[in-house]
This record gives structure tokens, sequence and C-alpha cells, in this order.
């Protein structure tokens, strides 16, 4: 009889893109992470104090708080669209052939060979079609749009927290499981060839035990190896080094989350990042439509200028020209034909509106299916628990009733393996139970837009993300 593997499917599906995440953000973060380490807790680890270290060292997360940078100086260039713009410029001119005026008097050169002119003008503009205005809420409603990005990132930074530490968790009580099966096969090969050496059990039975203990061992060291890279992932994600050691509290222990699929819906409609975000982009796609628009309308403004005009270029006196003039001039202009293009950009920025109006439908109907499937999943696993413990509990007095029976040899060796293998199966399905149960919790808060206490997700945003002015 050859055993089955002990390491479940359902821990594979969750490992191979935990570690392509990993990989990810290794690859993106490795300067930063030789510039800046982590430091170990001296304790356990808490879940909590896991996700504050993610938090911190994050490079994926960084970036996109730059980016919300880049959205707070956008804003303060539209915001520049309301006020004067100050210009200066100076020219120099050389003629071949000056001016000359004739008169009855003679000849008079009215100009020089050389001019330099230094102009300085301020032009405010006083009506633009609602273009400035229109610009400046777009990029005002950036920042928001920017803001929720970095929330939507920390919830995807938090769930990959969760699952790391719970598939760490998970291994290490697979690998307690398969100790303890190598344990028992090693008493129960003693026994065996106790029997075999007074003549009760035949060689063969002996020979079943010793290659189901190699298997169990084998398996052993699979399981060691799950847990070294479970922990490689989580520290990476951690910021520390991806070799060293961590001990982390056992959060596995059976907590329901009480709540029904309306409230878990209802919650996710109101709080994913995503929807507020798709929200704004309606909305700003409307005021670019109002941009657009601007060109139907005139175009004011007020310009001053102040000149001053030599033929040296010290700007001195000089007998040709005045040496300083101003002037203050106001100007309408208003595009009055363009063949169709003022037209054509409005109803392409309505396109965008529509567009986006389609694409917020359409991403309530994903998210509505995401907490249903998460929801059911989070149930399924649930009642997995409940069935896996009571399994757990009839093996073990399953493998205890066969071991007496069979140490007084009132049942065969493959019972007894049967049994040992029975018991080993329970118990890896018990605590792969429990770890897809906490994933699915978290799945769940994820897509809910939970997973992270509101007050300190709003600080989390808010970090270094005050408006820097040039």
């Amino acid at each position: 009889m050859q055993r089955k593997a002990m390491w479940p499917m359902a821990l594979k599906v969750i490992v191979a893109p935990l570690v392509a995440l990993v990989l990810v953000a290794a690859s993106c973060g490795a300067s930063l992470a030789e510039e800046k380490a982590t430091a170990a807790p001296s304790g356990p680890l808490t879940l909590n104090q896991a996700i504050d270290m993610a938090l911190d060292y994050s490079p994926t997360l960084a970036q996109t708080r730059e980016d919300l940078q880049k959205a707070h100086q956008t804003l303060w260039q539209a915001k520049t669209g309301y006020l004067p713009k100050l210009d200066t410029a100076y020219n120099w001119q050389r003629t071949q052939n000056p001016s000359v005026i004739d008169t009855p008097l003679g000849s008079f050169v009215t100009s020089s060979e050389n001019t330099y002119v230094w102009t300085t003008s301020l032009t405010q503009p006083l009506f633009t079609g609602f273009r400035i205005t229109s610009g400046y809420k777009m990029a005002d409603l950036g920042v928001d749009m920017a803001r929720l990005d970095v929330e939507l990132n920390i919830l995807d930074l938090v769930v990959s927290v969760k699952q790391a530490y719970i598939l760490y968790l998970t291994a290490q009580k697979n690998h307690e499981v398969a100790v303890q099966a190598v344990t028992q096969l090693q008493s129960h090969l003693q026994t065996a060839r106790d029997f075999n050496e007074v003549g009760i059990l035949p060689i063969n039975d002996v020979l079943k035990v010793e290659v189901e203990l190699s298997s169990a061992q084998q398996e052993e060291v699979k399981t060691a190896n799950y847990v070294a890279l479970s922990l490689a992932s989580l520290n990476t994600l951690l910021g520390l080094p991806v070799d060293g050691q961590l001990e982390v509290e056992d959060i596995l222990p059976y907590k329901p989350l009480k709540l029904d699929y309306d409230d878990a819906r209802n919650q996710a409609r109101a709080n994913r990042p995503e929807l507020k975000s798709i929200k704004l982009g309606i909305e700003q796609a409307n005021w670019n439509v109002t941009k657009a628009k601007s060109e139907y309308y005139p175009q004011v403004s007020v310009k001053g200028s102040y000149d001053m005009t030599s033929d040296e270029a010290g700007l001195g006196d000089s007998p040709y020209y005045d040496q300083s003039n101003w002037t203050v001039a106001a100007g309408a202009s208003l595009n009055v034909f363009q063949w169709g293009a003022t037209a054509a950009e409005v109803n392409k920025a309505r396109a965008d509106v529509r567009r986006a109006e389609m694409a917020l439908k359409g991403l309530r109907d994903q998210v509505d299916l995401q907490v249903k499937e998460a929801y059911l999943y989070l149930k399924e696993s649930e009642k997995n628990i409940q069935t896996s413990q009571v399994a757990v509990k009839q093996a073990e007095e399953n493998y205890r009733i066969t071991m007496e029976r069979y140490r007084e040899q009132l049942t065969t060796n493959t019972e007894l393996l049967d049994a040992q293998t029975l018991l080993t199966k329970a118990q890896n399905n018990y605590f792969n139970s429990l770890g897809v149960f906490n994933t699915a919790k978290a799945q769940l808060l994820r897509a809910m837009g939970a997973g992270l206490d509101p007050e300190k997700l709003a600080k989390r945003a808010a970090d270094k993300s005050a408006s820097v002015t040039p």
C-alpha cells in the first residue's frame, strides 16, 4: 500500500499566485531593501504588526504615493491658471541702413544701427469659457482618485500579508503533522520488528512499515520546504531578509464572521475604492465636456507691458528712442469657424462620460459577483471546519483502538497502517480547513472594501500625501 501525498492542492493553489506576487515585489524593491532593512520583532509577530511592517516597507505602495504627489502637483499647476502671468524678454536688433529723413535743412538719422529692447509684461485672463475652472476641477478630482488608488493598494497589500501569514501558519501545522506521522511509524516499525523477531509477524509486514516510514520521512522534508518557502514569502512582504527566522502568533483557531450576504454586498458598494474612483472619473469626464465647450466662448484677457528701448546694451539714454514706455491693452478672441473641430471634441468628451457610466455599471455587477463568490467560499470553508474537526476525533480514537488491538495481535499490520494514514489525513484536512477559512475571511473583507480599520486606512492613505507646492 502506498500513502497519498499529504500536502493539499488547496494550499498549492494559494502558494502559486502568492509566490509570483512576492517575486514581483522583490524585483521592484531590491535596491530599496538594501538601503532600508526592517527590524524583526523580538517576540511572536502578531498579524497587526505584520500588516504595519508591510505597509511601512512596501515599494509598490511607495510608488503609488508618488503618483499621489504627482496629482498634487498637477492640481497646483491647474490652480496657476487663475493667476496673472509675468513675462520678460530682452532683444537686440542690428540694422544695416538706419532710417533717414530728408528735410530742407538736411538729412537726419532717426534710428540707430543697434536697437536694444527690454520688455516686461503682465497678462491676466478674465474669461476663458470655463476652461481654467474645468481644468482645476479635473485636477482636484485627480487628487481624490490618486488617494483612492493608495487605499486600493493598501487593501491589496493587507490581504496579501494575511494570506502569507495564514499560509505560513498552515504550513507549520502540516509539518507538525508530518513529524508526528514519522514518530508514530517509527514506533510502529519497532513494534513490528519485535514481533518479527519472536515469529509473530512475517518479514513482509515489517517491510511495509519501512516503506510507509520512508514515504512519511519524504513528506516531512517536503512540508519543511513549504514552511521555508511560505516564511520567505512572508519575510519578503515585510521587508525582512528572505532567509530570516520569524515566530508568529497563531491565529488559525476558528473565529466566526457574523455577516450575511446583503450586508456584505451593501458594504462593498459603499466602501470599494474602485467604485468610488470610477464615480469620480465620471465627474471628471463631465468637467472635460465643459472644458471642450470653452472654445465656443470668447477668450478675454488684459495685458500690461513696460518697455525700455535704447541704442546701448545698458539701456541708457538714447538720442533716437524714448527710454521707457508702458501700455495696457484688453482683448477678446473667438474661434468663429473650425470646420466642426470643437463640436467633435465635445462629442468625444461626451462619449467618455457614457463610457465611464457603463464601466461603473459593469464594475458594480462585478463587485456583487466577487462578494457572492467570497461569501459562499467562506460558508463552505466554515462547514468544512466542523466536519474535519469531528473527523480528527474519530481518526484519533480509531488509531488508538487499532494500535491497542495490534499490540495484542487482534488486528493486522495493514489495518494499523490504514488507521495511521487516516489520522494524518484528517489532521491535515482540519488544519487546511482552518487556513482556507481564514483566507476566505480575508478575501471576503477585501471584496467588501474592508480588511483594515477605517480610521487606520484613512490615516495610512493620508500619510505623506500633503500638497507640496513649488
